[in-house]
């Protein structure tokens, strides 16, 4: 297990700390870091949707704009 991994050190302010306790024991984790590396995981996926979702939207916008100038000419 230890071979496929890397032990990392951090600090969390007070206030962040007692909400990830208090999730451990909401949701019956064993560990708070196995919770952590979960919250870490879906918080990289929905990063990446949000990145997806800006683009598409950015692309919409585009195409509007290209429309409304061909509409103005």
């Amino acid at each position: 297990w230890i071979m496929n991994n890397i032990k990392r050190s951090i600090i969390f302010p007070k206030e962040l700390d007692s909400i990830i306790n208090g999730m451990t024991e909401r949701y019956s984790y064993q560990t708070k870091s196995k919770l952590i590396i979960e919250l870490l995981e879906l918080g990289i996926l929905k990063f990446n949707e949000d990145l997806n979702r800006n683009a598409k939207i950015d692309e919409i916008l585009n195409k509007i704009n290209f429309l409304l100038e061909k509409m103005d000419k």
